[in-house]
C-alpha cells in the first residue's frame, strides 16, 4: 500500500488543486535519510524559494517536513523540468500545501502550472517516486 495517495484535481486557471491522503502506516514527516534520498534525485529541490518558519529555502526544512509539502515540490520541480530548454525563463512555479485533516493524513496541495498536462503528470511521477522513497529509507 502505497504511502501517499492522490484523490481528486481540480484544474483551474493556471493552478490545479489536489488532495491528498497519507497511508494510516505512512509517516506524516520526512526524515533525514528520506531527505537525502530526494536530494540525491532532484539536486535543485533545496534551493527552492519556501515561505516557512526557519528561512527562505526549502532546504531548511526539507528534512522534517509534511509529506505534502515534500510532494508540492516535487511537482514544482519536475514542471521545471518538462520546459524546454530556453523556453519561458519569466515562468516562476509557486505552490502551497496545507493540513485539511492532519490527524487523518489529509492535505491539499495547490501549485501553478502552463500545461494542465505537464502539471498532472509531474503530479503523478512526484507520487510514484515519493512512495518508492518512502518505502526505500524506511527504517
Amino acid at each position: 500500500m502505497d504511502a501517499l495517495s492522490v484523490e481528486r484535481f481540480v484544474v483551474g486557471d493556471g493552478r490545479i488543486g489536489c488532495d491528498v491522503a497519507l497511508a494510516p502506516h505512512a509517516p506524516r514527516t520526512t526524515t533525514p535519510a528520506l531527505a537525502a534520498h530526494v536530494r540525491a534525485a532532484f539536486p535543485d529541490l533545496p534551493s527552492h524559494a519556501c515561505v516557512n518558519g526557519v528561512g527562505d529555502t526549502f532546504g531548511v526544512v526539507m528534512e522534517a517536513t509534511s509529506l505534502p509539502h515534500m510532494l508540492e515540490h516535487l511537482v514544482i520541480d519536475l514542471q521545471t523540468r518538462a520546459a524546454p530548454a530556453g523556453t519561458r525563463p519569466d515562468v516562476a512555479y509557486v505552490g502551497v500545501t496545507r493540513w485539511t485533516d492532519e490527524s487523518a493524513g489529509r492535505a491539499h496541495i495547490e501549485v501553478s502550472f502552463t500545461d494542465d498536462l505537464v502539471a498532472l503528470r509531474a503530479f503523478r511521477d512526484a507520487a510514484r517516486f515519493l512512495n518508492a522513497a518512502v518505502v526505500t529509507c524506511s527504517p
